[in-house]
């Protein structure tokens, strides 16, 4: 899933040197899908649709509360479900939906607060991250972050203040090297004895926009990095060089990412203290099965941990969300934009039955309805699921919720960030 996790304050990103834009161009350009007719059916539902929906309401349990900083009554059932837990997946059914974030922001305190949780991982670059984990860790005093993230993470320098042990504290790590410039800044900033000849080439890349580095200049570069200190920076580092034509020819492949993202998520976990990690990435990498012919982030982790694997997805049935506008075939994206998304009418998503629940907004716990058969049936069986990354199209994804996540925040009607 393309998205662009954007920690500044403005949504709308230079494309020069960071491959998450330039990879969206090509994927607006290509794959252009117009949106499908909605089928509206009558209100009433069928025998077997009134059995589903019957058993959902029996199961789901409310959201009492969407503020981050309200109660964690409906959240505290949880620790029992997640005590046991190594990784747990927070994903996300677009980039650009408020109730999404907030949400979001609301279980990481939960777990921050009652669970002991230290590390937090987004997807994301690593090196705006880091700047944003200065900040929470009271090593600098101000840094623009974007509205989105900005409270969360003045609630967790707040409570890092509170604590006097390093071990105590949170950090907050990015996944991946998303582009060259701000790695070079820290290269020439940390290594103070480079010589002149590796310094012209490091400012040379550094000037380039990210898509137009050539073969040699490239492999020079590599060479120069291999004698960087080991370390997991140099590591994505490594990562970014070794794939680049992964991410900037006309062959682009976002799927790439997964398998680096889920290797520098175990990398984090073993430092992480108790070896605990929440994860804020899109529902595409954090589920556990292939969805675009290529293994996801989750998939990856599902492997090495297994039933300590846990995913917590969210989904909407309609309303706003922020995302960029696919325009038409060969022409440029828009700057992002709210973008109404009408309800889900179709037998053919799942969102069809969540809609006919009880509650508006709500908590499946996808373990415990597998436990009634008519429920495991229908989690099972492969339905459209909201599925928006940071393009308008496309907009769902066939799929099985039960083999791809562990629990489901639905909410029925939304608003863009």
């Amino acid at each position: 899933m393309a998205g662009y996790f954007n920690f500044e304050t403005q949504r709308n990103p230079s494309t020069s040197n960071n491959y998450i834009d330039l990879i969206m161009q090509k994927i607006s350009s290509r794959n252009l899908i117009l949106f499908p007719f909605l089928i509206f059916l009558t209100a009433k539902l069928s025998a077997q649709e009134t059995v589903i929906v019957n058993k959902l309401n029996s199961i789901i349990k409310p959201i009492k509360a969407l503020k981050a900083d309200g109660s964690f009554d409906d959240a505290s059932f949880l620790a029992e479900i997640l005590k046991k837990k190594e990784v747990i997946a927070l994903g996300e059914v677009t980039h650009g939906t408020k109730e999404v974030f907030d949400y979001k922001d609301k279980l990481i305190r939960y777990m921050v607060s009652n669970l002991s949780y230290k590390a937090i991982a987004f997807e994301a670059d690593y090196n705006r991250l880091a700047q944003i984990d200065s900040y929470i860790n009271g090593t600098i005093d101000s840094i623009p972050i974007s509205p989105e993230y900005k409270l969360l993470m003045n609630w967790l320098r707040a409570y890092n203040k509170t604590k006097n042990s390093k071990e105590d504290k949170v950090h907050v790590y990015g996944l991946e090297l998303r582009g060259f410039s701000l790695t070079i800044n820290k290269i020439l900033t940390s290594n103070k004895h480079i010589n002149q000849q590796d310094k012209e080439l490091l400012q040379k890349i550094k000037q380039t926009p990210f898509d137009k580095i050539d073969k040699e200049t490239l492999g020079r570069f590599r060479t120069f990095c291999v004698g960087l200190p080991q370390d997991l920076y140099k590591k994505m580092l490594i990562q970014l060089i070794d794939n680049y034509n992964n991410f900037i020819d006309i062959n682009s492949k976002i799927r790439a990412r997964d398998i680096f993202m889920a290797e520098n998520a175990m990398a984090i976990k073993e430092d992480a203290p108790g070896q605990r990690l929440i994860i804020w990435a899109h529902n595409g990498h954090v589920a556990k099965t292939p969805l675009y012919k290529r293994p996801t982030m989750g998939m990856y982790l599902n492997k090495e941990y297994t039933d300590k694997y846990y995913v917590i997805a969210t989904d909407i049935n309609k309303g706003y969300v922020s995302v960029r506008k696919v325009i038409a075939k060969n022409k440029p994206m828009s700057n992002w934009q709210p973008i109404y998304y009408p309800e889900v009418n179709s037998t053919k998503g799942y969102e069809y039955y969540f809609k006919q629940c009880k509650f508006k907004n709500f908590i499946l716990d996808v373990q415990e309805a597998g436990r009634d058969h008519e429920l495991n049936l229908f989690l099972t069986k492969e339905k459209e699921m909201r599925m928006i990354g940071g393009l308008s199209t496309p907009v769902n994804k066939r799929l099985s919720i039960a083999n791809n996540f562990d629990m489901i925040i639905y909410f029925n009607e939304t608003n863009s960030i």
